[in-house]
């Protein structure tokens, strides 16, 4: 910080000791640009936003559309594997298509109370999946996914909303899996 001129304040009269000048500094008008502008102040503006820039993320205010699953094991003998489903939301009722590896299409149907939801997928070999979880602003998904199979504890999954145009080919985009044409389960309880 850059100092001023120093003005001296001599201490009243004293009879027997002198004591030396009180200095006083004050701050001189700075260079640096103050609060909220930063770097080097220029003659131009700022520039104006421009058509390229970075898009708001969509702001979603229904369950309908695309989600993108990422199934994670707890175990450590599979990878987080990805799926989608298809949504259309009527009220509290959800229905739509689950499709999985291989482009495999599972009709489901559910509920969703604006906060939780609970769907069922049945194949066409009366295989039985459940998901149920949490949404949050209708953009996230947590929840667990569980098989027919006795004992089975779940499987955590979550799921994001997408936008429909950034999906060239849902069915069938697989980017991990550990090779199984049905969703991993937990381990079997000890």
């Amino acid at each position: 910080m850059a100092q001023t001129p120093v003005a001296q304040v001599s201490p009243p009269p004293s009879s027997t000791a002198t004591t030396p000048p009180l200095t006083i500094a004050t701050p001189a008008a700075s260079s640096s640009p103050g609060p909220g502008r930063r770097g080097r102040r220029s003659a131009s503006p700022a520039p104006a936003a421009s058509p390229s820039d970075t898009p708001e993320p969509p702001q979603f205010s229904t369950m309908d559309g695309v989600w993108e699953i990422q199934v994670q094991p707890l175990n450590g003998g599979y990878k987080t594997v990805y799926s989608h489903l298809l949504v259309t939301q009527k009220g509290d009722d959800l229905s739509g298509t689950w499709i999985r590896e291989n482009n495999a299409k599972v009709p489901f149907s559910g509920t969703f109370d604006g906060r939780l939801f609970k769907l069922t997928a049945t194949d066409v070999k009366k295989n039985t999946w459940t998901m149920a979880g949490y949404a949050e602003n209708f953009s996230d998904m947590v929840g667990l996914l569980v098989g027919m199979t006795p004992g089975d504890k779940g499987t955590p999954f979550t799921a994001s909303h997408r936008k429909k145009e950034r999906l060239n080919d849902v069915g069938g985009a697989r980017r991990g899996g550990g090779g199984n044409s049905s969703p991993p389960t937990a381990p079997p309880p000890h």
